[in-house]
């Protein structure tokens, strides 16, 4: 399948170098990946920090478990803290 994966703040530094010209902006990029693949497990393969995260697919805040499928957009972000 076929995703859009954006990362955004610290997290960016971890998309993956493809260099194929799949990369649509400073933090986000087209991947494939195999099927049936969960938000966790796309976590896990990209290796980020085992640390707080907000996710959403397709703009919509999304569990772990959720099963990908092709097309949708994965964005992920640190917590946000401000004053």
């Amino acid at each position: 399948m076929r995703i859009q994966l954006a990362l955004f703040a610290s997290l960016s530094q971890y998309l993956p170098e493809t260099g194929n010209g799949n990369r649509l902006s400073a933090h986000a990029q087209m991947i494939d990946l195999p099927d049936g693949l969960t938000v966790g497990q796309v976590i896990v393969h990209l290796a980020l920090p085992d640390e707080p995260r907000i996710v959403f697919v397709n703009n919509r805040h999304a569990p772990d478990e959720h099963v990908l499928q092709d097309g949708e957009r994965l964005a992920i972000f640190p917590p946000v803290a401000g004053g």
